[in-house]
Order: C-alpha cells, then sequence, then structure tokens
C-alpha cells in the first residue's frame, strides 16, 4: 500500500505542475494580447490626433497659381517653436489677405492665394524639396510663372501687409 500512495502523490503533483505550467503559458498569452491592443490604439490615437490637427491646405497643397495669382505658402513642422508662434499670425493672413490685388513689390497685381505646408507629412517631403525648404518657418511665394520669392518681411500681420500692399 505504502507505494501506491507514493505513485498516487507523485501523479497528483504532476498533473498539478502541469496545470500550473498550462496556465502560466495561458495568461502570458493574454497579457501578451493585452500589450499589442494597448499598443495598436496608442499609435492609432497619435496617428489620428496628428492627421486632425492640421487642414486639408496642409497635406500635398495644390502649389500650382493660375494666370495672375501666386501662391503665398507657409512651410512648417508642427514641433518647431517659431512655427508654433508664426502660425497662428500666417493663419490672419490668410483669413485677411487671401483673395486680394497685391500692390507692392513683385508680386503687383496678382491675387493673393496662402497655403500652408506641413513638412513631417510625408508626401509633403518632396515639395520641401523642391523648394529648397531648410528650416521653418519657411514661407515662400510661387508665381504663376513658376519662379518663386523667399519672403523675407517681418513675421507679423503688418509686416505681411506692408510687404504686400504698402
Amino acid at each position: 500500500m505504502p507505494s501506491n500512495n507514493n505513485s498516487n502523490s507523485s501523479k497528483m503533483s504532476m498533473s498539478f505542475g502541469k496545470g500550473k505550467n498550462n496556465m502560466a503559458v495561458f495568461g502570458l498569452i493574454i497579457l501578451l494580447i493585452a500589450i499589442s491592443v494597448a499598443y495598436y490604439f496608442i499609435y492609432k490615437s497619435n496617428s489620428g490626433f496628428e492627421s486632425f490637427e492640421g487642414d486639408s491646405s496642409e497635406i500635398n497643397p495644390n502649389l500650382k497659381p493660375s494666370s495672375g495669382e501666386c501662391i503665398v505658402v507657409l512651410f512648417y513642422a508642427p514641433w518647431c517653436g517659431h512655427c508654433k508662434t508664426f502660425k497662428p499670425i500666417f493663419d490672419d493672413a490668410m483669413t485677411q489677405l487671401d483673395g486680394k490685388k497685391a500692390t507692392k513689390g513683385e508680386v503687383k497685381g496678382k491675387k493673393l492665394k496662402f497655403s500652408k505646408v506641413d513638412c513631417d507629412v510625408e508626401e509633403n517631403k518632396p515639395l520641401a524639396k523642391k523648394y529648397g525648404i531648410n528650416g521653418y518657418p519657411t514661407v515662400k511665394i510661387i508665381n504663376d510663372d513658376g519662379t518663386t520669392i523667399d519672403y523675407d518681411g517681418k513675421r507679423t500681420l503688418d509686416g505681411m501687409e506692408s510687404f504686400f500692399f504698402m
């Protein structure tokens, strides 16, 4: 009898050990799935936030002005501190000056159109390269004949108005 008792207890401990290992593997699988799901949602929410922050003019904009027009383009990066300061000023200029005819400088008599290019968006990187953007923020004026002018006025609404109108 003692030998039966020993064999029973060794069988019990063996089956108990197997069950414990199975539970540990099952728990590890559940943990890996939970981490994967959390990573997926965090990644999706971050990429969604970046695309929500901008507007449609900032993703692969049309930078080909019609005849008698020029496009004033802000090339920027969302992480750039100077861009964060200047972008609201540029937005004001877009609201107040878009569609007006310039009365001064190399763009005299041309209708102003405004656009923004987020240079961190993958589709816009070729545009930044094409226009030789090396720092942010950069404002370029694209003429209807394809030539470009570097904006060198003050980074204020008054500065932009005086560059084009006064």
